[in-house]
């Protein structure tokens, strides 16, 4: 089998990511620049908002989205803030790694490509804002390279719960060869049922499902790892979430992380930025201007 060349596979799926990519940011509600840095495994791409002299706020997207996932939340988090909305290298978006075989295998490594991408930017302890596997990149930064953080926000992340049982229930679902059906039903039920979700996510993951992204397992994090936690925490768990939303894990997060605040939203699924912006702008920024 001829080994592929890029993470999209084929340029029809490339095309694709791509047109959605540039829509959203012909909807993007304030000036933006695009950004391109390069770091260890290759070039990353940002988009930049917000007053220049601003305290930054690095932005990370979940798996199988891009950096445009962050479309609901830019005008109120840009106002007084500078916003990085970035591309995750090896996942769907505008960065590129140099070689499909090089790329971050594991939480450090991800901290470190991070740490390229903020000495390029120039930024030094930063907000960082992660959602779903982003939060568990969000959650790596915060323990490996703690002094790049001044605090976290973490919306439905991965690594606090075991991935298992919600991998099993995927299989049962989308078996190994899905119809559009099985995408649609997958996607109502592990993402959102809600318009505004499908509208921005939907054409991502549909085509994310034929894609072959790079990345590291997100390992469930250890009481220990947890524990190493210091920067202001603000976590958002939802009540429809299939991944984060079992007590015993919420109570775990509560108990290991020193300095966190808990925001419970009973009726959202797990794109809860999308889902229910305004409610997530206010709270993030209530937290944000309290550290």
């Amino acid at each position: 089998m001829a080994k592929i060349s890029s993470i999209y596979v084929n340029p029809v799926n490339k095309a694709m990511i791509l047109s959605v990519y540039d829509k959203h940011l012909s909807q993007w509600p304030v000036s933006y620049e695009s950004l391109n840095v390069p770091t260890r495994y290759g070039s990353t791409h940002i988009i930049a908002s917000g007053p220049k002299d601003g305290p930054p706020i690095v932005l990370l997207h979940g798996q199988g989205g891009t950096a445009t996932m962050w479309l609901p939340n830019i005008l109120a988090l840009s106002r007084d803030y500078r916003t990085y909305a970035i591309d995750t290298i090896g996942d769907l978006g505008k960065s590129e790694l140099d070689d499909l075989d090089k790329y971050p295998k594991n939480g450090l490594a991800y901290s470190e490509w991070l740490g390229d991408v903020f000495n390029e930017l120039g930024i030094k302890p930063a907000y960082v804002i992660g959602e779903s596997r982003g939060g568990w990149i969000t959650i790596n930064l915060s323990i490996y390279s703690p002094e790049r953080v001044k605090g976290i926000v973490l919306l439905a992340p991965v690594g606090i719960s075991s991935l298992l049982g919600f991998i099993f229930r995927t299989l049962l679902m989308m078996g190994l060869h899905p119809t559009d059906v099985d995408k649609e039903k997958f996607f109502r039920w592990s993402i959102s049922n809600s318009p505004v979700v499908y509208e921005v996510l939907a054409e991502y993951v549909f085509t994310y499902m034929n894609c072959r992204c790079k990345y590291a397992w997100p390992s469930k994090f250890s009481n220990e790892k947890l524990k190493q936690i210091t920067a202001p925490t603000l976590l958002f768990v939802s009540g429809r979430d299939p991944i984060f939303n079992k007590q015993k894990d919420i109570d775990r997060a509560v108990k290991m992380i020193s300095n966190i605040q808990l925001e419970f939203m009973a009726d959202i699924n797990h794109a809860m930025n999308i889902e229910n912006a305004d409610f997530v702008n206010n709270r993030i920024l209530d937290f944000l201007n309290s550290n």
